[in-house]
């Protein structure tokens, strides 16, 4: 119903005043009668106090009465060493309810200062913030995310004249598919300490605490861990004698290195920007976090006479950076990057099976710092190129107890990625029988595959099919032309959509059919042919479909060109699978 919010900023300390209602709607929401409010206790650095609660009820005769929470059934919890938590449970509660309860939280902390997210996981009706500096000497800059606040404050937030923000009937925020952060779309407020005043021998000095990208691109490149790897020459030099690359183009000798790297180191798992091991000990476990392994890529390709540089990079599940101000909790990741022919290329090693010009989908959040030495800089990450998978399937019905089909499956880049990765984890028992539920009554009689191993070219897979139980005497065969179906269900099922949907990489599915028609048959019904699109150019879908003769052909083509569609293109969107999977279920039907 409500969420009001006072930030008092003081000599002695920082004030955070909180006042929540919630009403009932349902059953499933009395779980909500439990609350836990967080504080960070380390040092004492954080302490929530005045925890007062109640439960709100109509009577019969339209009078609300009020249960409060006793005080000794307020608790407090030790969750880790530096984490604690406040717990009470709401007494009395029903459906119709509303839980009132408020609190403070007092911090230390003037640096890292608490924000104010207006959108929690229910609808809100109301939620505002006051915030009031009384320690004249501190100087704070507000940071504002989210359409709607946009909208309404953006000329006062440049003007950074605001003390108070609020918004009303926003729409819950949750998790939803294909989205990296849903924090990145939050209506939120975030207070950013850019100085403070001091006096110093009678004098008055403004220390100005706001960084630079280019002086946070020194200080990161300074760190002894960071030169602990870029200073390693000796050693580069020695890996780079194992490499055999005379006479090899530029390109070459890049694809080369990396390929030194990401058969010999194996990645653990962690996405760091700092390294935690030196080279020396990278060398010897052979295995290490993103930051190791891509600033060992960045020294090698240094030494090697290019253009090379570590490059810092938030993932998409860590969120997208607001490069309007420097701070370097905003990365989580380190990548590499090499100037060839005047622009940028993106290196991440930590994969065996991905290629150099590929990089992982986490890597894939539209902006990318280069820690350069003499000059560092901005660069965009360009669109990866389209996911493929085409299909050539030729079926011959000349004997109807014993139909052939013949399946080619190619798939190019990302498609290729985890295709080989599915296969090679799951290994080909399993693998195969996975692809059951596509192949609806066909049986697998052969498969066998190309290019599994060379990472840089598509993989192509090659199935026999049969059909063992066809009837020998059917007067009518209902033969579905798609043999080969990767859309049986719809992936965007949710019927309101509130956040985006990111898909990351442009995607293009082809299935090409020949299908011969058995002596004494003729085609009595045939699929339609049909084109949709989706708005703005966003993608198509065509099916094409003839008869010649004792053949007949089918191509269907779907391609999303783009890679962010906004939530009011979702019910379009929602709606152009729902076509394409009814499509791929029509018939073709041939009378003896």
């Amino acid at each position: 119903l409500s969420d009001h919010g006072k930030i008092i900023i003081d000599a002695g300390n920082v004030m955070i005043e909180r006042h929540i209602r919630i009403k009932i709607l349902d059953k499933k929401a009395l779980e909500r009668a439990t609350v836990k409010i967080p504080y960070y206790a380390k040092d004492r650095r954080e302490n929530v106090e005045k925890v007062e609660a109640q439960t709100l009820v109509s009577g019969k005769t339209g009078q609300v009465i009020a249960t409060p929470v006793p005080k000794d059934q307020i608790f407090e919890v030790d969750v880790t060493h530096e984490l604690k938590e406040k717990r009470f449970t709401f007494p009395g509660v029903e459906v119709g309810s509303v839980l009132e309860y408020r609190y403070k939280t007092i911090s230390e902390d003037y640096v890292f200062l608490e924000g104010w997210d207006f959108q929690s996981d229910i609808p809100t009706l109301l939620s505002e913030v006051e915030a009031e500096v009384r320690l004249k000497s501190l100087n704070y800059r507000v940071l504002l995310q989210g359409d709607r606040l946009l909208s309404k404050y953006e000329k006062q937030a440049a003007e950074q004249s605001l003390t108070k923000w609020s918004l009303e009937m926003l729409p819950a925020l949750k998790e939803e598919s294909f989205v990296g952060n849903y924090g990145d779309y939050a209506e939120k407020i975030r207070f950013q300490l850019t100085g403070y005043t001091k006096q110093t021998m009678g004098s008055v000095e403004f220390v100005d605490m706001m960084t630079t990208w280019e002086k946070l691109s020194e200080d990161v490149l300074s760190t002894p861990s960071f030169h602990g790897y870029l200073s390693r020459g000796g050693k580069a030099r020695d890996i780079l004698s194992q490499i055999s690359m005379p006479g090899d183009s530029k390109l070459a000798k890049v694809e080369k290195i990396y390929n030194h790297v990401r058969r010999n180191f194996n990645w653990n798992g962690k996405y760091r920007v700092f390294p935690e091991q030196t080279v020396g000990q990278l060398l010897e476990t052979k295995q290490g976090s993103s930051a190791e392994i891509n600033l060992l890529l960045a020294l090698l390709l240094e030494e090697a006479d290019f253009d090379a540089h570590p490059v810092l990079l938030s993932t998409r599940r860590h969120g997208k950076v607001q490069q309007s101000y420097a701070m370097l909790n905003q990365f989580n990741h380190l990548i590499a990057s090499v100037k060839l022919d005047n622009k940028d290329l993106l290196l991440n090693a930590t994969d065996p099976l991905r290629p150099y010009n590929l990089l992982a989908e986490e890597d894939l959040n539209w902006a990318a710092f280069v820690l350069g030495k003499k000059e560092s800089r901005w660069i965009k990450i360009e669109q990866a190129p389209a996911a493929k998978q085409s299909v050539f399937a030729e079926i011959n019905l000349s004997d109807p107890a014993k139909p052939a089909c013949q399946l080619s499956v190619r798939y190019e880049a990302h498609e290729a990625l985890n295709t080989r990765k599915k296969y090679l984890s799951l290994g080909e028992p399993k693998y195969l029988s996975q692809h059951k539920a596509a192949l609806g009554d066909y049986q697998l009689v052969n498969f066998k595959q190309e290019n599994l191993e060379k990472i840089e070219d598509g993989l192509v897979q090659q199935y026999e099919l049969t059909l063992e139980d066809a009837d020998k005497q059917a007067k009518t065969l209902y033969f579905q032309p798609v043999v080969w179906n990767p859309f049986t269900e719809n992936p965007f099922k949710g019927t309101v959509r509130n956040l985006p949907v990111e898909l990351v990489y442009p995607r293009s599915y082809q299935y090409v059919l020949k299908l011969k028609i058995p002596d004494g048959y003729q085609v009595q019904e045939m699929p339609k042919p049909l084109l949709l699109a989706l708005p703005d150019n966003m993608g198509q879908f065509r099916y094409q479909i003839a008869q010649n003769g004792s053949e007949v052909s089918l191509m269907t083509l779907l391609q999303v060109k783009t890679v962010f569609v906004p939530a009011d293109y979702y019910s379009h969107l929602q709606h152009f699978y729902d076509q394409i999977i009814g499509k791929y279920k029509e018939m073709v039907v041939l009378k003896k």
